[in-house]
């Protein structure tokens, strides 16, 4: 009488979309020498951060890693600019997307997504908008300056703190933190 749900072509049809839209960007031609995401992609927040020379960004990738541990939201994931594509950002649907430093920001912005309530370029660093309907912004200082300036480091700490009551999807219904 019923069909089951996995046996739903529309189910298998959406199954197969998510497989693709999830798929890991890395393999992607233009991506190629870039510094690989890490994160956990289902998270529900999404890290757009800068890439320097190579002796930098791995720095900035470690940075980054261990400012994540410190907030507890080591399961976000982070991605690399440049490039950034529309259609990484939307197959993951975030509730929260993070721009660190003023070219993301910038670059997020021009990608002119028809949705977006406010500008990344605009905001105010450390301070949450609502970038979509669903998605909230934040918008912090670059980390690259922050590796070997005292003052840029506790800029971007100070902004990077506004993270600190974010939840990742993954986390367990009435678990704390």
């Amino acid at each position: 009488m019923f069909e089951s749900a996995s046996s739903h072509p529309s189910i298998k049809d959406y199954e197969a979309k998510i497989c693709h839209e999830a798929t890991p960007q890395v393999a992607r031609p233009e991506r190629i020498g870039c510094l690989e995401p890490f994160g956990d992609p289902l998270s529900g927040i999404v890290l757009i951060a800068e890439i320097a020379d190579e002796a930098v960004s791995v720095r900035l990738a470690d940075a980054l890693c261990r400012s994540l541990a410190a907030v507890k939201l080591d399961a976000a994931y982070v991605i690399w600019y440049p490039p950034i594509l529309l259609e990484d950002i939307l197959s993951l649907e975030p509730s929260a997307l993070v721009a660190v430093g003023p070219d993301v920001a910038r670059a997020i912005d021009s990608l002119n997504y028809p949705l977006a309530k406010t500008g990344f370029s605009g905001s105010s660093e450390g301070s949450w908008f609502a970038w979509t309907k669903g998605t909230s912004g934040l918008r912090l200082p670059a980390l690259a300056p922050a590796l070997s300036d005292a003052d840029a480091k506790r800029r971007f700490w100070r902004a990077f703190l506004a993270l600190r009551g974010v939840a990742p999807y993954t986390q367990e219904p009435g678990s704390r933190s």
